[in-house]
């Protein structure tokens, strides 16, 4: 049961949450009356077509939230403090070794692509010549420092690839929600027809709505 006091997660636009509230108010009005229905009636049979959109609401509404994602200028500091790294070490193993530093320049410019450009770049570079590795090594650069590379790199391309997916998965819900206002609407209807409001001639019920 979903109490009529509960919002809905600020993740539908104003007339969705208004439906849903209707819902929600029309599914409390169905329990405090459920000895005016047949169990097989239209209005009974409605009544769990309202309940089964409330809880697809409350499912696809918590769909649409996105999840907590490491802030994508986190991931690139950690690449661009890799590849700086890099590219000073080559500069001071250049003093002793003309050119070396030629190809462990920095990013031509100071943007997302460029760096990642350069950072692959260092990446094959490096896993295709491990004398290169040892030169860094020898400068003082950790054993690892290939290694850590590589993983703040995949880790940049994996929060990509998620937060695209979430992205699509929010659509999704997004148009599941509008599927499930309008068979609920559609229940609503069908409640506040005379067949569903008279089953006591004496006192007729009325549906709450709007």
């Amino acid at each position: 049961m979903v109490h009529p006091s509960i919002k809905p997660k600020k993740t539908m636009n104003n007339r969705e949450t208004r439906r849903y509230e209707m819902f929600v108010r029309v599914q409390t009005f169905g329990q405090q009356n459920t000895a005016d229905f047949a169990p097989a009636s239209t209005a009974a049979t409605n009544l769990a077509t309202v309940t089964a959109v409330i809880n697809g609401l409350n499912i696809a509404k918590a769909g649409q939230k996105p999840g907590r994602d490491t802030s994508k200028e986190v991931l690139l500091d950690a690449i661009r403090l890799d590849v700086q790294n890099i590219t000073r070490t080559a500069a001071a193993i250049d003093q002793a070794t003309p050119g070396f530093a030629d190809s462990f320049r920095p990013p031509a410019q100071f943007n997302p692509s460029a760096l990642l450009t350069t950072a692959d770049k260092f990446i094959q570079q490096l896993t295709a010549q491990p004398a290169l590795v040892a030169h860094f090594v020898a400068h003082e650069m950790p054993s690892t420092f290939v290694t850590v590379l590589q993983t703040d790199r995949a880790a940049y391309g994996t929060d990509t690839t998620q937060r695209e997916t979430k992205r699509e998965a929010g659509v999704g819900n997004t148009a599941t929600i509008g599927t499930l206002i309008a068979q609920g609407m559609k229940a609503v209807t069908t409640l506040e027809t005379p067949s569903c409001t008279t089953n006591t001639p004496a006192s007729p019920l009325k549906w709450p709505h709007g």
